[in-house]
């Protein structure tokens, strides 16, 4: 058992309140990181407000200093923080490296994009009717503190996109990583401090969010939030957090729609790597599959036949389906199955190692859209498959969801592919190929209760930016 310790206002911190980080694989007490009160909450973010200041006089240039020493020292130990991912979230080593090295290349070019985002003057000759006499400079703004959220799933990753782009405009942070991850976080935000950079521009926080949750996302001196987790706890921020700005990645239902024309191998391809992959724990999963009765049998074949090849175990051994990340998330797949309706067939799968944590991998069709497993994000290695009859029917059942983040249509006429996509209710949608983030610099969007605001490299700097007008008048 290691203990997590790291810098609190630019100086080490004593406490004997701890929270425990548990080893996903082994179901045993991995590290201990500090549990945080309110009192140290708010002296960080004052210690962080009077930063901020500091920073934002700063050119684009003097930040991506440390942005780029940052990358560089994360590339020296891409292997140290890929094994720590597998440890504490239950990764594969693959891709956790993966993860490691998609962050590298997100800080480099989040610079990179932050150049071309320039001051721009505009005349009011640009507009109809406009004022020739007055010219308007319009540049942006750091919004000041920002309060980074991440979840356990892509304690790197998602935790970069949303970091990189606040210091890189000009905005410090207050970073609350998930418990499982925040051992990860400590090590990351070491490497930051060891850029040379003046402390204070990221401010970690762990401890227990009974304690201190509440307190980080109404405090005063906030000014965005961006976070990353489940719709509920979303929900309950963007209440609590008022005239606050706000970011937010949530939950989904992502669908795989076969279409009658489609190649199955390739789509079936696809999907297994779309629903499976980490086991399931993805808020891009492919959760759910439309099929029509004409392909229904063979694509059941054949999936069933691909998912027999996965391989499961421990993710020290790279397989692709590791343990879920606690016991609740365990219990949470047996209750979708067991509240299935009668018909509903279990074509492979629905068994459990409970001393490793892992449920495996489980086909079930003849699901309707009225079972819970066809409208609750099981965010596990479970696929329910729906039958839809015509494209009316099958538009109508993907649309009632309360979740609207990608879909994923697999077919050969442009003409059906388009028609869909402009009738289905979510934020992205992908021809032929699975859900997923990225690539970074696309606008990544939720609809519904998916999520709030457009993310993206780019979309995320103007997200945590605010335009400011300055009218010349000749």
């Amino acid at each position: 058992m290691i203990i997590g310790n790291y810098k609190i206002l630019g100086k080490k911190y004593h406490t004997e309140n701890y929270v425990s980080i548990i080893n996903p694989s082994l179901q045993k007490e991995y590290a201990k990181v500090y549990a945080l009160n309110k009192d140290t909450v708010d002296k960080i973010y004052q210690f962080a407000e009077e930063k901020q200041k500091k920073w934002e006089k700063k050119t684009i240039s003097e930040r991506a200093v440390y942005l780029k020493k940052w990358a560089n020292l994360i590339e020296k130990n891409k292997e140290k923080l890929a094994n720590l991912i597998v440890k504490e979230v239950a990764k594969n080593y693959k891709d956790s490296v993966s993860e490691i090295e998609r962050s590298i290349e997100y800080i480099r070019y989040t610079i990179e994009e932050m150049y071309r985002i320039e001051i721009k003057a505009k005349t009011s000759e640009q507009f109809y009717n406009g004022d020739k006499s007055k010219i308007a400079l319009i540049e942006r703004k750091p919004y000041g503190v920002v309060l980074v959220i991440s979840p356990f799933n892509f304690p790197m990753n998602l935790s970069i996109s949303k970091i990189a782009p606040a210091l890189i405009s000009g905005n410090v942070c207050v970073f609350k990583p998930a418990t499982q991850g925040s051992y990860f976080a400590i090590e990351l935000i070491k490497l930051w401090e060891q850029t040379g950079v003046e402390e204070g521009i990221i401010n970690l926080v762990t401890g227990r969010g009974r304690e201190i949750s509440d307190y980080l996302v109404t405090h005063p001196l906030i000014n965005f939030i961006n976070f990353t987790g489940s719709t509920n706890v979303g929900k309950d921020i963007a209440k609590k957090a008022g005239m606050i700005p706000l970011i937010m990645e949530l939950g989904g239902k992502d669908a795989a729609i076969i279409l009658d024309d489609c190649d199955l191998e390739n789509a079936t391809n696809e999907i297994i790597n779309g629903a499976f992959s980490y086991s399931g724990q993805r808020c891009t999963a492919i959760k759910r599959v439309f099929v029509s009765k004409k392909n229904k049998n063979n694509l059941e074949k054949i999936l069933t036949e691909k998912i027999k090849k996965l391989k499961i175990g421990l993710p020290e051994t790279n397989t692709d389906i590791t343990p879920l990340i606690d016991q609740s998330s365990l219990k949470y797949q047996k209750e979708l199955i067991s509240s299935l309706n009668k018909k509903a067939k279990i074509l492979i799968g629905n068994k459990e190692d409970i001393n490793k944590n892992i449920f495996y991998p489980t086909l079930i069709t003849d699901v309707i859209e009225t079972d819970q497993l066809a409208q609750e994000e099981q965010f596990g290695p479970i696929l329910p498959i729906i039958i839809y009859d015509n494209f009316d029917h099958l538009i109508k059942m993907h649309n009632n969801s309360q979740f609207g983040l990608q879909v994923s249509i697999f077919g050969k006429d442009i003409n059906n592919l388009f028609y869909l996509a402009n009738k289905l209710e979510v934020g992205t949608v992908n021809f032929n190929k699975k859900s997923q983030r990225g690539p970074d610099n696309f606008p990544f969007i939720g609809y519904k209760d998916s999520g709030l605001g457009t993310q993206g490299i780019r979309n995320s700097i103007l997200s945590m930016t605010k335009e400011k007008v300055i009218v010349l008048n000749i």
